[in-house]
């Protein structure tokens, strides 16, 4: 069931359906039009019996064609949104480029500082630049350090050295 549900068919149904509700209402309106303007120059006489009834039909009509087209629009609409994302573009204030992110799945896009060059994930590696091992995010395409990945110093710390044996403190 997932399967038919991720594929392309359901989407195509709610198109199709879209668009044949879109002629149906083209047709009806081409009813009407035949029902006011036609039929009134072969002697039809406008009576408030036969009229009531035909325009609660034709409103009814309407809006069971209008509820689901619609509903089918927010459904693919959505879904769109789900897997293209919606691009965000804004200034940085420090050094004036246009960074551009993707709302996706909680995903952004990243722009290297040093490189330029834009990726979805950074990559976390270890640094043991100052004989304390820590988390920081790396540009996987010039390896620039990005940042750290632990937000404090509380959590796990491996200290390693030349000739020191490995502490784990908590």
């Amino acid at each position: 069931m997932k399967g038919l549900v991720d594929s392309y068919l359901w989407k195509v149904v709610l198109l199709l359906w879209i668009v044949s509700s879109f002629f149906v209402l083209f047709l009806l309106g081409r009813i009407d039009w035949i029902v006011h303007h036609e039929l009134y120059g072969f002697g039809l006489q406008f009576s408030v019996v036969w009229a009531d009834p035909y325009w609660v039909a034709l409103r009814l009509i309407y809006a069971c064609l209008a509820v689901p087209s619609v509903l089918s629009g927010v459904v693919l609409g959505l879904d769109l949104w789900k897997k293209h994302g919606v691009i965000l573009k804004s200034k940085s204030k420090d050094n004036g480029n246009g960074k551009v992110g993707v709302l996706k799945k909680n995903n952004m896009l990243v722009r290297c500082p040093n490189c330029k060059r834009v990726f979805s994930k950074p990559l976390v590696m270890l640094d043991f630049s100052d004989g304390k091992a820590r988390l920081v995010n790396v540009c996987p395409y010039c390896n620039h350090v990005l940042g750290k990945a632990e937000a404090d110093e509380k959590n796990l710390d491996v200290r390693v050295g030349l000739d020191e044996k490995k502490k784990v403190t908590y």
